[in-house]
């Protein structure tokens, strides 16, 4: 999404709507994303003296790594921020993002915050933590804790085992 400076009235909001086609090379998935499909951003634009304001948000259908089973599953995930760009830099203020020419390019934002929305360890709908399986066992951190206690000293275990005849 391009935002042309020209273009933004300077008495009244731009409101700019579309399908973005991110490129997929320089904008790769991140893990848990797998794919990141169709993409909607809508970009609320004002322009004021010094710099302009850009309210962005997005909706975005991604493919994820459910954190329980590790299979691949569909999810929407939608995000928004407010950006204020200028064209000149200024040492008291870092909330200012500087841009050079007569446009605008909202795509590393928009990625940025499909990125940011997805949550750290997704859940398939449905999905349940495994309780075991072949040479493993899930059980909680207290579970384990009394399980150990329990258990004795593993040292001398291991003299019932000889054969001393």
């Amino acid at each position: 999404m391009k935002i042309d400076i020209y273009k933004i009235p300077n008495t009244k909001k731009l409101v700019v709507e579309e399908i973005v086609e991110l490129d997929k090379e320089k904008f790769a998935p991140s893990f848990p994303i797998l794919e990141i499909g169709k993409v909607f951003a809508k970009a609320k634009v004002n322009r004021y003296d010094d710099f302009i304001n850009v309210h962005l948000s997005v909706k975005a259908e991604v493919i994820l790594q459910c954190s329980y089973t590790l299979k691949p599953f569909k999810s929407k995930v939608s995000g928004e921020e407010e950006f204020n760009f200028t064209t000149f830099e200024s040492e008291e203020d870092d909330d200012f993002i500087i841009y050079k020419g007569n446009r605008i390019d909202l795509d590393e934002y928009i990625y940025e915050l499909i990125i940011s929305s997805v949550p750290t360890s997704p859940k398939a709908p449905g999905a349940t933590l495994p309780k075991s399986g072949e040479g493993y066992r899930v059980i909680s951190e207290d579970d384990l804790l009394l399980e150990e206690s329990s258990k004795g000293n593993d040292k001398f275990d291991k003299l019932a085992d000889l054969d001393l005849d």
